[in-house]
């Protein structure tokens, strides 16, 4: 084989290669995402104790951490898709990653952060925002499909079932 002839099949093979990449990048973790936010998003933890909280969960300890404010926050739950951060007692976050029905902003994933106040599960308020895996704010709410729904749906009743067993628990 001539080496001009060599140099075109190597040359084509790296751009294929290169090519590659981008495909496996769209299918990252919550995690990967996670290590990404901005602090401005959730300024009570930083991005060390970000870091650290997922380091905990994979090597399976507690992943409590001192956040900014001198409290207690710790992660309770880290799946590929989804966590769950309890920054105080008064806000919990989880952050569920979903694939859309349509690309939003040339995105094949989307960051769902519910976010949960309150102390007394009387009255507790829940907050759902959307973001691409980048934290770039969605305005519009994506389309999704049932499963997604039912995902986001389940946390909200999860909240109203916790406020009813303490209620009826007081009894």
């Amino acid at each position: 084989m001539s080496l001009g002839r060599r140099i075109t099949q190597i040359l084509l093979t790296g751009v294929l290669l290169c090519g590659m990449p981008a495909g496996s990048a769209a299918q990252q973790t919550i995690a990967d995402v996670f290590r990404e936010m901005p602090d401005s998003l959730l300024p009570t933890l930083s991005k060390n104790n970000r870091l650290d909280m997922i380091d905990f969960m994979y090597s399976g300890m507690k992943a409590e951490v001192t956040n900014r404010l001198g409290g207690r926050s710790e992660m309770t739950a880290l799946t590929d898709d989804s966590l769950c951060v309890r920054i105080s007692q008064a806000l919990t976050v989880t952050c569920l990653l979903l694939t859309p029905e349509e690309l939003v902003d040339s995105c094949h994933q989307i960051v769902c952060m519910v976010r949960t106040y309150g102390i007394d599960e009387t009255t507790l308020h829940t907050v759902v925002d959307y973001f691409t895996p980048q934290w770039v704010t969605i305005q519009e709410k994506p389309l999704l499909n049932d499963a997604a729904y039912d995902r986001i749906g389940a946390l909200d009743l999860q909240t109203i079932l916790n406020w009813e067993d303490k209620t009826l628990k007081k009894d």
